[in-house]
């Protein structure tokens, strides 16, 4: 993709992490000025400090690390997809509690901590949410539907929204454990990262039909091209209710603002781009399976 695209202003700069081949995956950013990783290949997840100091966590063999989202100021939660656990992880890095997931290969993947202190967590292989309540329990809730794949999952107050990527939906539960509302996206588009924007919209990244979508309060679903090949992984709020986009296909990162307009950042060829979040500093991260984390100063 060419001029239709004007490039962002901003600075990239590039941070190997882990030993080649172990696969940058899930990134998160905590209040502390943190910066957490997962090695999806290597069974370990990296923290690095605001000072840049970088430390590791082996989880063993046969873990397999893939989503970690902000728990509080300091620690994070990491979704052991192969091991059927959540691990709650906090500096040193170290782990400070573990939820195990009642059913046998279920496959937890996705991550969303909520403000009322439980976490809630995608099943990839059981067609349900997991939800780790305040003192540890786990729950399961099936999503009314088969083989629709939940995959990532975002929260904003009391409502839920995750996408289910082998139907090409996203499920929507207002209030814990409600009945989940679907809200149909065009055919192949195979939604995998979400999030929910200052303004209150959703936006999803569709890994197959190389947009994103958005659907406003009121329920208006519009989609934003990013160009053929661009493959969308995952999407992050800034804080003028637009969104930042990891382009797994395009070797680049992507900004759209509510309106719209869509700017784009080159990385290196075959970086291969695929979590993303937006820092306390307003600095954006991404992991690259590559073998580094790609830094962008806008």
């Amino acid at each position: 993709m060419s001029g239709e695209v004007p490039p962002a202003a901003g600075v990239v700069e590039l941070i190997p992490v882990g030993e080649p081949g172990e696969g940058p995956y899930g990134i998160a950013a905590t209040d502390d000025g943190a910066v957490w990783v997962t090695l999806v290949h290597g069974a370990a997840v990296c923290r690095r400090d605001p000072d840049g100091t970088l430390s590791r966590l082996d989880l063993g063999a046969g873990a397999q690390p893939s989503v970690v989202a902000a728990a509080n100021g300091s620690d994070v939660w990491v979704s052991d997809t192969t091991g059927g656990r959540l691990l709650l992880l906090g500096p040193g890095p170290r782990i400070l509690a573990e939820a195990v997931v009642p059913t046998p290969g279920a496959q937890p993947f996705g991550i969303a901590s909520v403000y009322d202190g439980t976490t809630w967590f995608t099943e990839l292989a059981a067609d349900a949410l997991g939800r780790i309540g305040v003192l540890g329990r786990v729950e399961e809730f099936p999503v009314g539907r088969e083989d629709v794949l939940p995959s990532m999952i975002t929260a904003s107050g009391d409502s839920l929204w995750f996408t289910m990527n082998a139907i090409d939906a996203l499920g929507h539960i207002r209030g814990g454990d409600a009945a989940v509302a679907i809200t149909e996206l065009p055919a192949g588009s195979a939604p995998v990262g979400i999030t929910v924007a200052e303004d209150g919209a959703v936006w999803a990244a569709l890994i197959g039909a190389d947009a994103l979508a958005r659907v406003g309060r009121d329920g208006t679903l519009t989609l934003h091209p990013l160009g053929a090949g661009a493959k969308p992984h995952a999407v992050a709020a800034d804080a003028t209710g637009g969104v930042w986009a990891s382009l797994w296909g395009a070797d680049a990162l992507s900004h759209v603002t509510a309106s719209g307009e869509t700017t784009r950042v080159l990385l290196p060829p075959a970086s291969e781009p695929h979590a993303i979040t937006v820092a306390p500093d307003a600095t954006i991260w991404a992991a690259l399976e590559s073998g580094a984390l790609a830094h962008l100063h806008p």
